[in-house]
């Protein structure tokens, strides 16, 4: 099992499962849910993932057209996980809250998507699949 908090310890993620997937995210949604040049997402099962503390959503449609919904703390705001109607099922972890940072080490991102975006100094992850955008 896998533990994850938000930065004030408030809420809580348990996942009882590895990641189907790892990617990094390029988008510039994704930059501004991070804070940061993209996002490292652990792709996870809806029932294999449970939520707790205090939790609050926010839905927006995405610049491609799809509707995604953001679980955050509602004490501290750090995003959590994210859905989309683009891989209904599957929550998209934002691995930076898991407690044990090895587990990062473990899996190691197999694709980016929105490449086209992607800042000019960083390079891409060697061995990942490149995707300019998310269905391209």
């Amino acid at each position: 099992m896998y533990v994850g908090h938000c930065y004030c310890g408030a809420s809580r993620v348990e996942i009882n499962c590895e990641p189907v997937a790892v990617g990094l995210c390029h988008c510039l949604d994704c930059r501004k849910v991070s804070g940061s040049t993209n996002a490292l997402n652990w792709f996870i099962p809806s029932e294999q993932m449970t939520a707790s503390g205090p939790l609050k959503t926010f839905s927006k449609t995405l610049d491609h057209g799809n509707d995604i919904v953001n679980t955050f703390c509602s004490d501290c705001g750090t995003t959590l996980f994210r859905e989309g109607q683009a891989m209904p099922g599957t929550r998209f972890l934002k691995a930076g809250i898991l407690d044990d940072p090895t587990c990062l080490n473990a899996f190691k991102p197999q694709g980016e998507i929105f490449v086209s975006r992607r800042v000019d100094w960083l390079s891409p992850v060697p061995g990942a699949s490149q995707k300019q955008e998310l269905f391209a």
